[in-house]
């Protein structure tokens, strides 16, 4: 068996990936997309291969595994075109055409074996539908999604984004808003406010969960911890410890056989002892929390790789 893990060259969860393949002994090529140049990539009417740039090489032609972690099309690199008049356009045309290769590569190899994470579920579980679904398993806030003007008043609301959060160069976090000074006809996802209580996330990996909390204090104006990322004041997550751990597992293990997922990162606030479902992001970010075990051991990342393997 051989192993294609479609990255990019900053991925640091990938980086433990491949370490933990090589202790393994398996074959694995690592595309870094946004070093597109630097790779050979081959389609017939037979088959695929992609060759690296130090001339290890994979091939469809064997017992293949695709793991589909963090191939960012706008990271390409286009260096090699800066003197190149066309650049905008021709850079524009590669990313299509990359973004084509990359999806056939996983709908050829979906044809032989389900993918432990298919960037289908991104489609198939818009956070709308998300939202719907999870209702049965978890209390949900209340919430309403309208283009031209409010049906539901809240006495306090948040905004945030259903799909890319960027906003030119900027980050649209959630943001507590009032509703009346929202800029129409412009789509709006809003939902009822928790000011207090804390940030929940759950890594669930093909029927392991593991539940952390954040120290974050939320507060009326600071809602959301993701604006501490990567400051001197980032918040420390811990291991949730609740009298009713147990019980949420069961649930999450529930929702995500509903989602039909083998992987995600689920988002909830804690209220009191009320679990407020967020989302489910079925390609989430979990590096970060593998830390919080152990520096050395990589748990998390030890569970990843042996449910990919066995899927």
């Amino acid at each position: 068996m051989e192993v294609l893990i479609l990255t990019n060259s900053y991925d640091g969860s990938s980086n433990i990936i491949q370490e933990i393949l090589k202790k393994k002994n398996i074959q694995f090529l690592r595309w870094n997309v946004d070093l597109w140049d630097k790779y050979e990539i081959y389609f017939d009417q037979d088959h695929f291969s992609v060759k690296d740039p130090v001339n290890k090489s994979i091939s469809s032609k064997n017992s293949l595994k695709v793991l589909w972690r963090k191939p960012f099309i706008d990271m390409m690199n286009f260096e090699s075109l800066k003197n190149n008049e066309n650049k905008e356009a021709d850079s524009n045309y590669a990313k299509s055409e990359m973004r084509a290769i990359i999806h056939s590569i996983m709908a050829y190899s979906r044809d032989k074996e389900k993918h432990f994470i298919d960037p289908i579920d991104e489609h198939r579980l818009p956070k709308l539908k998300q939202l719907n679904i999870a209702k049965k398993y978890f209390k949900i806030l209340p919430y309403e999604f309208s283009l031209l003007k409010k049906k539901v008043n809240f006495e306090e609301a948040i905004t945030k984004p259903l799909n890319n959060s960027e906003v030119g160069d900027k980050i649209l976090y959630t943001t507590k808003v009032n509703q009346d000074e929202l800029s129409r006809p412009y789509p709006w996802f809003i939902q009822k406010a928790v000011t207090g209580g804390k940030d929940i996330t759950c890594v669930y990996i093909k029927g392991e969960v593991y539940f952390y909390s954040s120290e974050y204090e939320r507060g009326s104006e600071t809602i959301d911890w993701r604006t501490e990322i990567n400051t001197e004041i980032q918040s420390k997550w811990l291991p949730l410890i609740n009298k009713n751990l147990e019980e949420l597992k069961k649930k999450v293990c529930e929702l995500m056989k509903e989602f039909d997922l083998n992987y995600g990162r689920l988002d909830f606030i804690q209220d009191k002892e009320n679990f407020y479902f967020l989302e489910v992001n079925p390609n989430g970010q979990f590096g970060w929390l593998d830390f919080i075990h152990d520096d050395k051991k990589f748990i998390l990342h030890n569970k990843f790789v042996d449910a990919f393997l066995e899927e």
